[in-house]
């Protein structure tokens, strides 16, 4: 059984503390050895629509890059699969890969309301961030899903949800870092989708080694983790601009909005949205630089969680805003800016 996997008993370890994405990456290091799938296709109800309802069944894409703590050949190789040419341990097929994802996304189509594991999964992470109700699926809850069927623990690695009986498909010690994306392309009324990212760095030989409890009980096999909230192409009629005849009529502005270290289970994405929109329609700035940066304070100081009273500068979030003019030069594809505000 890999390290990291299911324990003998239901001790909690403690979590990996919730990072930059940025921060996460660093912290696993340089990548040596990665297999990838971007854009697997389904379709669930799952988190909300476009128009901010739940339930609704809407298309998912789900993209993963699972990272090798040793290369695939060479002295210091964790796998012999770069000379053999044949698959081994040390790495991943990416088609088993791929079918377990969807095989896992499945697991919701099934009763109507996810299936047992689903459910225990879902159970398991609203009572760790003490949640009184779930309305699930979220989106939220599709990750820790997958992320259980890969790592066999929820996100912040501090609980194991697979039952006793099963081992995960990776294999934590010889992990470096493990990203999984869930994308609503659908999800957005004027923008090309919504999508919430998990990538966490793993403890990999750390662990390995870390067998004498005497020396390390924690079992928990990740160093951090990160989530991402992403709002992209969102099609803004802006004013905005320095040139005469940029004061006289709104311009199409495309808008990518980022809230790193995002801590919240529930969708919210129409709600953020709305209020980037509204801030963008009623600006009059002559520069992207000080309209970006407005949005990313607004989100900051403005925007609320329910009636949580709570800002999203105390909640730790990062915020990245970038802004791309079109239309503004002629022979480019658009100029861009780009502001990162926030812890």
């Amino acid at each position: 059984m890999p390290p990291g996997g299911p324990p003998t008993n239901d001790k909690l370890d403690p979590p990996a503390p919730l990072v930059s994405s940025w921060r996460a990456r660093a912290d696993a290091g340089p990548p040596v050895a990665t297999v990838r799938v971007r854009n697997l296709a389904s379709a669930i109800p799952v988190g909300r629509d476009a128009w901010g309802r739940a339930g609704k069944v809407q298309p998912v894409l789900l993209s993963s890059e699972v990272s090798f703590a040793h290369p695939f050949s060479g002295a210091d190789a964790g796998s012999k699969s770069g000379e053999t040419d044949r698959l081994d341990e040390g790495t991943v097929h990416y088609g088993t890969l791929s079918k377990t994802l969807l095989g896992s996304l499945e697991l919701w189509g099934r009763g109507g309301g996810g299936g047992g594991e689903a459910e225990v999964v879902v159970a398991t992470t609203a009572s760790k961030k003490k949640e009184a109700k779930v309305e699930g699926p979220r989106t939220a809850d599709v990750v820790e899903l997958l992320w259980a069927r890969m790592t066999g623990r929820v996100v912040d690695g501090s609980r194991v949800v697979l039952p006793l009986d099963q081992v995960p498909f990776l294999d934590a010690a010889r992990l470096r870092s493990l990203s999984l994306t869930v994308s609503l392309p659908k999800a957005s009324l004027l923008g090309a989708g919504v999508s919430l990212t998990t990538v966490a760095s793993f403890r990999g030989d750390e662990l390995k080694n870390g067998d004498d409890e005497d020396k390390d009980t924690n079992r928990n096999p990740l160093r951090s983790y990160a989530r991402s909230l992403r709002i992209q192409g969102l099609h803004v009629p802006t004013l905005v601009g320095v040139n005469s005849n940029e004061r006289k009529a709104k311009q199409m502005i495309v808008a990518e909005v980022e809230i790193d270290r995002f801590d919240v289970a529930d969708d919210i994405h129409s709600d953020l949205e709305k209020l980037v929109v509204d801030t963008m329609e009623a600006s009059s700035f002559e520069t992207l630089e000080a309209l970006a940066s407005h949005v990313a304070n607004k989100i900051l100081s403005d925007f609320r969680i329910g009636d949580d009273p709570k800002p999203m500068k105390d909640r730790g979030w990062q915020v990245r805003v970038c802004l791309e003019k079109p239309i503004a030069v002629p022979f480019a594809e658009c100029p861009s800016v780009e502001v990162i505000l926030g812890s």
